[in-house]
């Protein structure tokens, strides 16, 4: 695999440069959106998954079986579920990028 990028004739530098900074700038932010929508979804998660698990086994278990259990649920149900939210929110800032024609 090359590093190299190849651009096409009558292409300005500055134009690649420009629509290269559009693109890291709406990767930023969405990793930023991933990182905010997994922080918020995370207490959300891990007092249902707590809760389900009281329910379910908390007479048959230790309390810190069901408890574990509950929030280990809880941290990746946070992971996939902020995940999903963040990407699918902030989805068309990429598509903007996309669509804008830089230098043109």
């Amino acid at each position: 695999m090359s590093t190299e990028v190849a651009v096409a004739d009558g292409a300005a530098p500055s134009r690649f440069e420009a629509s290269l900074r559009a693109e890291h700038e709406a990767e930023r932010h969405l990793m930023k959106a991933l990182v905010r929508s997994i922080l918020l979804t995370l207490p959300v998660t891990i007092a249902i998954f707590v809760f389900i698990a009281a329910v379910a086994i908390s007479d048959k278990t230790e309390w810190y079986v069901w408890l574990g259990l509950g929030v280990g649920l809880g941290v990746i149900g946070a992971f996939l579920m902020g995940s999903l939210a963040g990407a699918t929110l902030n989805a068309h800032k990429l598509d903007e990028v996309d669509r804008a024609t830089y230098g043109a």
